[in-house]
């Protein structure tokens, strides 16, 4: 093989190692919320309670909200890919006085390990939550956590219900 068929080579190589590296990074290395349900306190006025499920749909990401006053409980699902936070809802709740109390989410994506403690990130730079309960993890490796939120904050601890390897975008339980 001459020099210029092993540069021709070379190059090809390169091409498809670029090709693979732009794959890899589109490739969520984080967290996604699939579903929030927050339990509410404090929400006596009626028009609140009625605006509060078209306030939540308004977010980008939001697939469909319901809202159960006497349980006082609002559920959330959310799209497949989304940037929704956890605090985004919470916030938008709390914003007329009502208190958020706890939260049930399901969340997927890469569980990391940060000074000895598992935790899941759902947006790079974003909160992390404390993953206790369940496991063994494995560092890098996508998961979907089901678990418990009690006072929801960024660095709260996510009591884990039930957890399993993460499936691939597009089969969605």
């Amino acid at each position: 093989m001459g020099d210029s068929s092993a540069i021709s080579v070379a190059r090809d190589n390169e091409g498809v190692l670029k090709t693979a590296l732009a794959a890899l990074a589109a490739i969520p290395l984080f967290a996604q919320f699939d579903s929030i349900e927050l339990r509410f306190e404090g929400m006596g006025c009626t028009s609140c309670i009625e605006s509060m499920p078209a306030r939540i749909k308004r977010m980008r990401g939001v697939e469909d909200v319901s809202v159960d006053a006497a349980a006082s409980i609002l559920k959330v699902r959310l799209a497949e890919t989304n940037r929704v936070r956890l605090e985004q809802i919470r916030d938008a709740i709390q914003q007329d006085g009502t208190k958020v109390k706890s939260a049930s989410v399901t969340v997927h994506g890469t569980v990391l390990q940060q000074e000895g403690k598992w935790i899941i990130r759902p947006f790079e730079g974003g909160a992390t939550y404390l993953l206790e309960g369940a496991g063994p993890w494995t560092v890098a490796k996508r998961y979907r956590v089901t678990g418990n939120i009690v006072d929801p904050a960024p660095g709260a601890v996510l009591r884990v219900t039930s957890a399993g390897e993460s499936r691939p975008q597009g089969s969605r339980p």
